[in-house]
């Protein structure tokens, strides 16, 4: 009995208040723009509907947000919101009065389509090619998932059902449809010393002048050490870029030979280089060493 007493005066769960909900928000009504609509379909005064789009503008603003929130930076919104601005415009001349749809609904989808349109206009890529492109990046997408790693060219084709041909001609056009700006920098970002991706992108092409006349100095410097095969041997094995086999048929040894001149040349360079750095080294600590014995001159 005890217990039992102690169970029924026990709270149960199911009495326990639920934390408070938070209160749904609102939407602010805007301006009553009845009696605004009614004159403007009746006379199509020009103020009238400019003052319907300072109304409406909100809309434009919103949904060019959204849209330009999954598109890349190098798309401007104001560019969008002009273009929405046009829909706009079009959706207060089209919008019928006695069927009773909220503008806003009506006005949305109007703003919209005029985006989207201007994006296809603005797009350099055809339609068909995006969505093939995207057809292939979905199956990318998809057997990464499944096998855990890049899947092969004949993977996909099989997955797309079409040849290993078909397949990587898919590929090439998928990659065709991306285009970045070597200008971009961090938005809002007003420091002159940032770098643009343009001024950072190395020509690896391009010879140096400083130092191209430092590799002929030393390599001019080099030469004069060696004797005449030797000098030969260098400057056709990395100079005119012949093969040992060929090397030894212009100087008519074997190729074998040429192997051990070119091995004991290197050698022999290393080691001149070796002194060299040696000279220059005792050089600088006589230099030090002067100056730190070197009196002060007296003050006059």
């Amino acid at each position: 009995m005890p217990i039992l007493a102690a169970t029924e005066r026990a709270p149960s769960r199911s009495r326990v208040n639920p934390a408070p909900r938070r209160p749904a928000r609102r939407r602010r009504k805007g301006p009553d723009m009845s009696a605004v609509w009614t004159a403007y379909k009746a006379t199509g005064d020009v103020a009238l509907r400019n003052q319907l789009v300072e109304t409406y503008h909100y809309l434009v603003k919103v949904i060019g947000n959204r849209i330009a929130a999954r598109l890349p930076r190098s798309i401007d919104v104001e560019d969008l919101r002009s273009a929405g601005v046009f829909g706009l415009m079009r959706a207060i001349d089209n919008y019928d009065l006695e069927r009773g749809t909220p503008f806003e609904s009506y006005c949305a989808t109007r703003v919209r389509g005029a985006i989207l349109d201007e994006l296809r206009a603005q797009d350099w890529v055809p339609r068909l090619v995006r969505n093939r492109a995207g057809t292939y990046n979905d199956a990318l997408t998809h057997l990464r998932k499944r096998l855990g790693r890049e899947p092969s060219n004949h993977e996909m084709a099989s997955y797309l059902d079409m040849t290993p041909a078909e397949a990587e001609k898919l590929r090439r056009e998928s990659n065709l449809i991306s285009v970045y700006t070597l200008c971009q920098q961090e938005e809002n970002d007003d420091d002159p010393r940032v770098l643009r991706k343009l001024d950072a992108l190395m020509d690896r092409e391009s010879e140096m002048p400083f130092d191209k006349l430092v590799a002929n100095d030393l390599a001019r410097a080099l030469m004069q050490t060696l004797l005449k095969n030797e000098a030969t041997v260098i400057a056709l094995y990395y100079q005119e870029g012949l093969t040992m086999k060929e090397i030894g048929r212009v100087m008519g040894i074997s190729e074998s030979r040429v192997c051990q001149i070119h091995t004991k040349t290197l050698k022999k360079l290393k080691a001149h280089l070796d002194s060299l750095n040696e000279k220059t080294e005792r050089k600088r600590k006589r230099a030090t060493f002067s100056a730190i014995r070197k009196p002060r001159a007296a003050v006059s």
